[in-house]
């Protein structure tokens, strides 16, 4: 809900005679996701008008409106989600016609520059509108330029989704210009209601693709047509469901991007009672944890047929289906196309059930157990080796004891794992009280403190304590982290040691009972940036993904577990170009380049006050350095930054929160 009000401007007088362009410029501060902002003034006749300004992720509104003579009664609407937003107009002043060509033409020109040619043509920002016109070009960047959250699905799927006329006959050319297709086999199930048996058959008609190729299996017709593959490539359907009509072109095309895959799956939305389209899911990359966690691949998944003749009937089979399939594949044969495929009854989609997961699958890893967890999904515990390894729990401080106090006495007090040892860094402390306190915690806990006499580096201090710490495994802590659940490093260390782990984050809350950290997104945001940050801690998140462990491009390291030996091979944090900021991220995604996978788990909780003791940058040469810091990144990890495999593509980069972007990084087939 928003909250919102309408704020009256002062008109200049001169609109009464003549009509003009109006510079309306200020700033928007708001401390949650904001909603629209309008501009609605009157005309002479009593009409009222509305126009959308587009704000900045600064908040900051610099535009031009057009006002016809005699528009009178000018008002202004800033909105947010949830709380209440401020809105200051710094200037509002009648400017020339030349002067709005001007700053329209200087609005448009670096936005088309910036854009790539297959988000032009998407946009419809073709180079000749500037000449023919403007003001759409002008609006249409303005799109682009506002950091609103677009919720509102049915614009999206105008801008986004529906396939015009002209399409289809460039799909047409495309199928023609291929050699050679996949034939496809489509089971349908659960066929018990005519009207949604009519409803899927038509959408099938309906498909961008060769009739021949196609072949329809109703399961439960007769005994003959069950369990009968008879295509290259097997996808079930469940009665009701709607297939996209270029679903099969978009099979086509990722086979000759990775024409070894075996197995394929794309995004899917629902149907409401009367049709319409709603809750779009769009998934990550393959995501081996997350699917096991929850059947976030839903129906929406087509496999090769190796000599098989199961099929899936049930929304659960599936869930067992996929898990089977992805013992038996490499990940190089699993494939995702981020795009809309299916169109799914909601009635279709069915709870996870862990109790008839457990009965499909033949086999689970050895000494793995599968529990119910809330909001329905399945908890995977991993087992414990019989000798734990030793943990290094290394935790870098300056003063800050309120804090470093609560953090250790947690570490020490409730954690059960018990092959752990505790290093304290301390750089520089010289608070009389702290200095006792390390004093103190050396016997009381056997804590090993070491000093660390040098100008902050936070790369630098864990590196040293990382040479110097005796345990296989070692966990960075921030000193203003609070352990939650006692089981937390157990849960982390069953994760680190899954073959092919590198890294575990854990999920981080702030004081209030909000979520601080569910893991990194690498890319969204500009650089880095926190999932689902300020989500209330009994709230699922987007597709149930706050609550499920999964693999993620990255974790924070106030609470990051990994391997003493391979954070030494990679020569550990860069302590040379990101002394303090995200090199936990840059480790990581380097982790990920030697062929590691990054897990984050839901099920290790630990407050994290956040930069306590160091505090925010705010001198000139700490913002200087996180420039630099920020610029290295965006250097060394170019191509990195432009896809996470974690978020969907379709989703905003303006910030990682799951709404839908402005701009889907997403290159159509027929229109590359």
């Amino acid at each position: 809900m928003h909250n919102c009000h309408w704020q009256p401007l002062a008109l200049p007088t001169s609109w009464s005679t003549r009509a003009g362009w109006l510079l309306i410029q200020g700033t928007l501060r708001t401390h949650q996701p904001r909603g629209e902002t309008r501009l609605r003034w009157q005309c002479r006749r009593g009409i009222w008008y509305e126009q959308i300004l587009p704000i900045t992720r600064r908040g900051t509104l610099q535009e031009m409106v057009f006002l016809p003579m005699g528009a009178n009664q000018l008002f202004l609407l800033a909105s947010s989600e949830g709380a209440d937003c401020q809105f200051e107009v710094i200037r509002l002043a009648r400017i020339s016609s030349q002067e709005s060509l001007w700053r329209r033409l200087r609005r448009v020109w670096p936005f088309y520059q910036r854009l790539t040619a297959h988000k032009r043509r998407r946009l419809g920002l073709s180079w000749h509108l500037w000449f023919t016109d403007l003001q759409q070009a002008y609006d249409l960047v303005g799109k682009i330029r506002d950091d609103k959250p677009l919720h509102a699905y049915e614009h999206w799927l105008a801008n986004f989704d529906l396939i015009q006329h002209g399409e289809r006959r460039a799909i047409e050319r495309l199928l023609a210009r291929w050699n050679t297709l996949p034939r496809v086999c489509l089971h349908l199930v659960n066929g018990n209601d005519n009207a949604a048996r009519r409803r899927t058959l038509a959408s099938i008609a309906a498909l961008c693709y060769p009739t021949d190729l196609v072949t329809v299996v109703e399961h439960g017709a007769t005994p003959s047509q069950t369990n009968r593959p008879t295509g290259e490539w097997q996808w079930t359907i469940p009665m009701g469901a709607e297939l996209a009509p270029a679903a099969l072109v978009w099979l086509a095309h990722q086979l000759r991007q990775t024409p070894n895959a075996q197995w394929i799956y794309g995004d899917h939305d629902l149907l409401d009672d009367k049709g319409k389209r709603n809750a779009p899911n769009f998934k990550p990359d393959w995501n081996e944890t997350l699917l096991q966690s929850q059947n976030y691949i839903g129906w929406c998944g087509m496999w090769r047929e190796d000599g098989t003749s199961h099929i899936p009937q049930n929304e659960g089979e599936c869930h067992g289906w996929w898990l089977q399939l992805s013992s038996q594949h490499e990940t190089s044969h699993i494939a995702h196309i981020p795009a809309l495929l299916m169109h799914l009854p909601a009635a279709a989609q069915q709870p996870d059930d862990y109790e008839n997961l457990a009965r499909q699958l033949s086999a689970f890893p050895a000494g793995v157990v599968v529990e119910a967890a809330p909001h329905g999904i399945c908890r995977w515990r991993w087992p414990l080796p019989a000798t734990l390894p030793r943990v290094s729990v290394i935790i870098p401080t300056r003063n800050g004891l309120t804090h470093l106090k609560a953090c250790i006495e947690s570490v020490a007090q409730q954690t059960r794992y018990p092959n752990i040892e505790m290093v304290v860094m301390d750089n520089q402390s010289d608070d009389v009280a702290t200095l006792a306190y390390l004093e103190q915690i050396s016997s009381d806990y056997g804590v090993r403190v070491i000093r660390w006499d040098k100008p902050f580096n936070y790369s630098a201090i864990n590196n040293a304590a990382v040479r110097e710490a005796t345990g296989e495994l070692v966990c960075l802590l921030n000193n203003d982290t609070e352990v939650l659940n006692p089981l937390w490093l157990d849960e982390m260390v069953s994760h680190v040691l899954r073959p092919g782990v590198g890294v575990v984050g854990a999920r981080l809350y702030y004081a209030d009972g909000r979520i601080q950290h569910a893991g990194d997104a690498v890319g969204p945001g500009g650089c880095a940036d926190h999932f689902h940050s300020g989500l209330a801690a009994d709230k699922p998140g987007y597709q149930r993904r706050a609550v499920c462990a999964q693999e993620l491009s990255a974790v924070t390291a106030a609470c990051l577990l990994t391997h003493r030996q391979l954070f030494l091979d990679l020569g550990g944090l860069d302590e040379v170009n990101l002394p303090v900021a995200f090199n936990d991220v840059d480790y990581c995604l380097r982790v990920g380049e030697a062929g590691k996978r990054i897990v984050w788990t839901p099920f290790a909780e630990l407050y994290h006050h956040e930069s306590v003791s160091r505090g925010k940058d705010a001198t000139p040469h700490q913002l200087a350095r996180a420039q630099r810091e920020l610029r290295y990144m965006k250097k060394r990890w170019a191509q990195r930054l432009k896809h996470d495999p974690a978020y969907n593509p379709n989703l905003s980069y303006d910030r990682p929160d799951f709404s839908l972007s402005h701009a889907p990084n997403v290159v159509l087939p027929w229109m590359s």
